[in-house]
């Protein structure tokens, strides 16, 4: 009940928002340009520009992660777009392909010691600068006569305003947004350890360490910690992983299944999921993972092209399960194009080695 209820909101919300901005920026635009007087061509480029708009205020968002991030003394770890992304390994800035289903793109940052005030203006950053792009381009749009420039500043407009505003109104969607994260801190304010261990972590996998190599002590969790509020589920997920990782089956499955029963985000119950598929590909004498993969499932798991875990259990599916090795030889190249471009050189090595694990367990 508690799951169809934030779905609701999160829907209802969106959809307001994007009514209003549309039925805002549409009568504005074609009260002040007189659209309806001109032809097809124009109606293209607005099409245009709102894509290029939509393109920048992207870019803009996570740039504005960026500079508060900076300006709290945070370190630059990564940057992405879509699925471009500049990683910062080891002193050296390199570029990757990947894809995080659920997100236009993400900033990333090394940070300082657990601090509210800094990582509350680190996640609002991004909301922050899209309104204030918006400000900008309402007054470039009024300054200016040129119809065709008035036209990209209010597509600017209309798309800060929807960005700005639905990364800092708290949503728990898919993947929670930055005001939803801001709520949890403020809500739990232990929970700003989890976030400092989050962006750690990644600070961790950017320099391409694997999990045994990494410290135990950025995957425990405070006492009596909230594993719903989703910094808390990140680090518990993550720590299900290393012992996955570990080859400790049995403790990796109690913490996974523990985190499986509860009511938690899309994006990590899908890394959970997908980490329980392969323990039950590695450990069951009969094999069921039908248990875990509903239909919504799998057709994320087809969506997640960049994802080596997903692609390492549709490998072993196909190897264990259906019993068709053509498929897994498919499935087996999709894994191995995807660690290629992938970010994270340690989590690469250590999901490869479980390639071998499942072959042998065919044989």
């Amino acid at each position: 009940m508690k799951k169809s209820y934030k779905k609701i909101k999160t829907v209802l919300v969106q959809l307001l928002m994007g009514l209003f901005l549309g039925l805002f920026l549409g009568g504005f635009l074609v009260s002040m340009f007189e659209l309806e007087r001109f032809g097809i061509d124009i109606m293209i480029y607005f099409l245009i520009m709102a894509v290029v708009a939509y393109i920048l205020q992207i870019i803009i968002h996570e740039g504005g992660h960026c500079l508060f991030g900076l300006l709290n003394g945070f370190e630059f770890i990564s940057f992405r777009i879509g699925s471009y992304m500049w990683v910062k390994d080891h002193g050296k800035i390199k570029f990757k392909r990947y894809q995080l289903t659920g997100t236009g793109g993400q900033c990333l940052m090394e940070p300082t010691q657990p601090d509210l005030k800094a990582y509350c203006l680190y996640c609002a950053g991004g909301g922050i600068c899209n309104l204030l792009a918006t400000l900008i381009f309402l007054i470039l749009g009024l300054l200016f006569g040129d119809m065709l420039f008035r036209i990209f500043c209010f597509c600017m407009i209309g798309l800060g305003l929807l960005t700005g505003l639905l990364n800092l109104i708290p949503i728990d969607a898919e993947v929670p947004n930055d005001g939803y994260n801001i709520y949890c801190m403020l809500k739990e304010k232990e929970s700003v350890q989890s976030i400092y261990q989050q962006l750690m972590l990644a600070k961790e996998f950017a320099d391409g360490k694997r999990w045994n190599e990494i410290d135990g002590k950025l995957f425990e969790l405070y006492e009596g910690a909230d594993l719903t509020n989703p910094l808390n589920t990140c680090i518990e997920a993550n720590k299900g992983s290393r012992l996955l990782a570990l080859k400790k089956y049995d403790e990796a499955k109690e913490c996974l299944e523990n985190l499986y029963q509860k009511d938690i985000s899309m994006i990590y119950r899908s890394c959970v999921i997908y980490d329980l598929v392969l323990i039950e590909l590695l450990t069951s004498q009969d094999i069921n993972v039908d248990k875990y993969l509903d239909e919504k499932m799998k057709k994320r798991m087809n969506r997640d092209k960049s994802d080596i875990s997903s692609l390492l259990d549709q490998y072993g599916i196909d190897l264990l399960v259906n019993k068709d090795e053509e498929q897994a030889k498919v499935d087996l190249k999709y894994f191995n194009d995807a660690c290629k471009t992938h970010p994270y050189e340690g989590i690469v090595e250590d999901t490869k080695e479980f390639v071998k694990l499942l072959e042998e367990r065919k044989m």
